[in-house]
């Protein structure tokens, strides 16, 4: 007949504890979702805030945005068609 002591019994259910603890926030770390704003910010990143609201709301489409070129990233898509504007514009 074997002999158990009390203390073997509760170092079994803390090393099991421990266990499903330790997978547990792996899972969740795993489950971890990233959130990117859609890239403004990496393809321009000099540009001020309201440069990158101004691009967002061109490339969305019926959102507000300021007709001025320097209100947009250089280079941008907006920032062309304003250009191209403004050029029209001084003929």
């Amino acid at each position: 007949m074997e002999v158990r002591n009390e203390n073997d019994y509760h170092r079994g259910v803390v090393a099991v504890g421990l266990v499903v603890v330790a997978t547990g926030s792996s899972d969740a770390a795993s489950k971890k979702r990233y959130y990117y704003d859609g890239g403004y910010s990496q393809k321009y990143p000099y540009a001020t805030p309201r440069q990158l609201q101004n691009a967002r709301a061109y490339d969305r489409g019926g959102q507000y945005f300021e007709v001025d070129s320097n209100a947009f990233p250089a280079g941008s898509r907006g920032w062309w068609e304003i250009k191209k504007l403004e050029d029209s514009r001084r003929r």
